[in-house]
């Protein structure tokens, strides 16, 4: 109806896997991607815009004729946001292009469900799923908005050798159609992960395992921008995880680094510093015994 939006402005930044491997890095971790993108500006504006945060960027291979994968992201002035995604060069990842090896020598797979939608990506996804399970390599799996959109063979199949399914309740009820959150997270349980943590935003999140459940408190600070939060609430609990740290330790971590990113506009090289967090948590006394 010819209505319009005023937006403060727009520009360009880093995102996608680009949150949780730059947090990763950030906090110490060594952190690579195998990936596609395509022979534009955009492709090389990823590849070196990860490689500058420490990130391994051997395995990104350059397709030709092919645009890199992109979205829109529009943030509201609650810090609320949403996407326009424009598939690219990801989607042609192929399972030729996991090297075993690569993958063996990893303490941890992170698995997104953005990579489990189409072919030939998703071969190359559950390819190197199926190397790290049998190489008893613990698997990291975010089911992402789009679940309902990957087969049901396939989400159970990654379901069942994950050891930590983090997500949030809306991607809990559009994976398990419950709308309790004890109950659908446990209906995870059942189809063979071990841990699954519930993002609750600014009310912290909820840890679900064999010997029952915690809740972790939230943090109130000033919201200004959520994208990327989740993913770096994810990276800072594989580097818990990482570090031997129990899973209610590591999930206080991850709900303050999401904290700390939701107070920042944009993601990529927007997520937390560890000067940013240490600096959190020298305010917040009370969670001051996290070290980094």
């Amino acid at each position: 109806n010819e209505d319009s939006v005023i937006g403060e402005g727009m520009n360009r930044q880093l995102g996608g896997a680009s949150n949780f491997l730059i947090q990763a890095s950030r906090l110490g971790l060594t952190a690579g991607i195998v990936d596609c993108v395509g022979d534009d500006n955009l492709g090389d504006y990823f590849v070196q815009g990860l490689r500058s945060e420490g990130v391994d960027v051997s395995r990104i291979c350059i397709k030709e004729g092919v645009r890199t994968a992109s979205c829109i992201c529009m943030v509201d002035e609650t810090g609320d946001h949403a996407y326009i995604g424009f598939p690219g060069a990801t989607e042609h990842l192929t399972p030729e292009r996991i090297e075993p090896e690569y993958i063996r020598s990893s303490r941890l797979l992170y698995v997104s469900g953005y990579a489990l939608a189409s072919s030939p990506l998703k071969d190359a996804t559950l390819k190197s799923v199926e190397i790290a399970r049998d190489a008893g390599i613990p698997i990291f799996f975010d089911p992402s908005p789009i679940i309902t959109r990957v087969d049901q063979k396939v989400r159970e199949q990654v379901i069942e050798a994950s050891k930590v399914i983090t997500l949030n309740t809306r991607e809990l009820d559009l994976l398990t159609a419950i709308l309790d959150s004890e109950e659908g997270s446990r209906a995870l349980l059942k189809f063979g992960a071990e841990i699954v943590v519930l993002k609750l935003g600014g009310e912290g999140c909820a840890i679900y395992g064999a010997s029952g459940s915690t809740n972790i408190f939230g943090l109130k600070v000033n919201v200004v921008d959520t994208t990327g939060a989740g993913d770096a609430f994810n990276a800072a609990l594989v580097y818990g995880y990482l570090n031997d740290w129990p899973m209610e330790k590591a999930a206080i971590f991850a709900n303050i680094v999401g904290a700390v990113k939701v107070t920042k506009r944009g993601a990529g090289v927007n997520v937390p510093t560890k000067a940013e967090i240490d600096r959190f948590l020298k305010e917040n006394k009370g969670i001051s015994y996290f070290s980094l």
